[in-house]
């Protein structure tokens, strides 16, 4: 009688089948890891971008209006002109926005207003909004506020102003 010797070196198509789904669930498991990790980091930057573009402005119009001879009146004006915050028609600091691509308008929407009172403090409010994302119910209308004050310790005179979008000053 002869004797045959089977080896069992190979795989069968069983473990071969049960090796290719485990593997499946793994990338599949791994890449959607990947893809909530890519959001993440996204959302981070855009916050940051917005947080930087927010302080820009503050530190810019700090910085305008901190020699200022008489506050909260005058001839010179802070206002917001096309998301940019400038004074008369001329941007504090000239920064190119993000655009949005359809339409091709600002990434953020620049809202400012400011109160002075009689002591020569200045408070500010920068809001931004993100014009790229759509609203969604329940959340607040600005991505990013930035509350700022300055104190104008070389001013001669101070007017008390409640609430303006308008910024009025004289410069020496």
């Amino acid at each position: 009688m002869v004797k045959v010797n089977k080896s069992k070196k190979g795989l069968t198509l069983l473990e071969i089948m049960l090796a290719i789904a485990i593997m499946v669930l793994t990338a599949s498991v791994f890449f959607s890891l990947i893809l909530v990790v890519m959001k993440s980091h996204t959302n981070v930057v855009a916050a940051d971008d917005m947080a930087d573009f927010a302080l820009l402005n503050a530190r810019a119009f700090e910085n305008t209006i901190i020699n200022a001879k008489d506050v909260g009146s005058g001839s010179a004006t802070i206002s917001v002109r096309n998301n940019k915050l400038c004074k008369g028609t001329t941007p504090l600091f000239d920064l190119e926005q993000y655009k949005v691509v359809p339409g091709g308008k600002d990434k953020w929407k620049l809202e400012f207003t400011c109160s002075v009172n009689t002591n020569g403090l200045v408070n500010y409010t920068i809001k931004l909004s993100d014009q790229a994302t759509s609203t969604v119910s329940g959340l607040n209308k600005y991505n990013y506020v930035y509350n700022g004050s300055v104190y104008v310790p070389h001013a001669k005179s101070y007017t008390a102003v409640s609430s303006s979008s308008t910024f009025k000053f004289n410069e020496y």
